[in-house]
Order: structure tokens, then sequence, then C-alpha cells
């Protein structure tokens, strides 16, 4: 499939037939991710990609009761960062001056740039940081379709609940939106044959030339 092809394709899974989804293919899911553009480049995020039966079934019970999260192939959890720390700002820097053997000028004048950021009040860090998170959201469910692969991003969960589940700390870091991937269940999914709605390109776009 192109890209517009997949897209057209894809929808949000209600439900999915438990199918496996290759191993190359989450990999490469997971690099895309990986690849995502976050602003400086600092990926204030994890992925955590959930196999295991029991505590799905957990998340299921005490969480996010849909179908389709123990219908899946992967489950992944996106946890956003709630502050970046000196630590997490010096291990990037110093990460990029091994990467790109910078100057300690230039690395002086990015760590400042960062700074105007992340010490400025007016700033919600947190839901700056989600919204880094949702940029990789995006990406993985368009590498998702363009695998073939069906991926529903899921809000709707008891993100407390969750997190306690997890043994995260929520001083530090959050659950902010979940992935499942998988098959979808045509004959189960009355989502399946439906058009899909969107705004005409007119009503959605304004140009100014």
């Amino acid at each position: 499939m192109d890209l517009i092809e997949a897209l057209n394709w894809r929808y949000a899974t209600k439900r999915m037939t438990g199918e496996k989804i290759a191993g190359s293919d989450l990999d490469t899911i997971l690099e895309v991710i990986r690849l995502t553009p976050t602003a400086y480049g600092l990926q204030p995020f994890k992925v955590v990609v959930v196999t295991n039966e029991d505590l799905i079934d957990k998340i299921y019970r005490n969480s996010c009761p849909q179908v389709v999260i123990k219908q899946c192939s992967h489950l992944l959890l996106f946890k956003a960062r709630k502050r970046l720390d000196p630590e997490y700002l010096e291990g990037f820097l110093n990460e990029m001056r091994r990467v790109r053997n910078a100057s300690d000028e230039y690395i002086d004048g990015y760590r400042s740039k960062i700074e105007r950021v992340i010490e400025n009040p007016e700033i919600n860090k947190f839901s700056w940081m989600i919204r880094q998170t949702y940029i990789a959201l995006g990406y993985a469910t368009v590498a998702a379709a363009m695998l073939g692969i069906d991926a529903t991003p899921i809000e709707g969960f008891d993100a407390r609940s969750l997190n306690e589940m997890l043994g995260i700390d929520t001083e530090k870091e959050e659950v902010v939106v979940l992935l499942t991937l998988g098959y979808r269940d045509e004959q189960e999914d009355k989502l399946a044959t439906l058009p899909k709605i969107r705004k005409p390109m007119d009503l959605l776009v304004e140009r100014m030339e």
C-alpha cells in the first residue's frame, strides 16, 4: 500500500483476532517511534511493550475494560516524563557531544536554549512532554498502517490504577496513552466496513498565498 491508501485502510479497530504480528514488524514500529521528531530531540518519553497475558488481563480488568486490549498482539504503553531534570538533560547533551563530536561551546548554547523552556514558569512542562509523546503515537499508527497492521490509540483508561499497577513513580513519569497492535476481526468489528468520516479539504485547510 502507498501512504494514502494505507491511511484510508486504517481505522480505530475495536475487535482484533489475537493473531501475533511478526517480530520484525514490531521492531520496525519501535524504530519509527525512536526516529520520531521531538522538540530539541529530547524524546521525553518511553514505550513499554506488553505481551504478558496475566498483566494484560489485569490492565483490562482494573484500568481499561476495552475488549481490544485482550485481543491485541502487543500493547504499547507510552510514558511521558513529568520534568526534565539535570541528569536527563546532561545525559542527552553528552550523547549529542559523542554523536556529533560537538564542541563545549555548541553544547553550552544548546543547553541554554533548552533551559529557557524548562525554566519558564509559564510553560506546563508535563503538558509539553505529553504533546511530544503524541507525535510518537502518530508516527506509530502510520507505521503500523504501512505494514498492514491495525493500531488503536486509547486514552480512556484509569491512569492512576495503571501507574500503580506498574509501580511507576508518578513524580517522574506517567502512562498517558495506550496503543494496541494486531489484526482486525472483520466479522466482529462493526466499524470494519464503515466509510471513514473526514472533513473535505476545503473545510480543513486554509491557504495564505
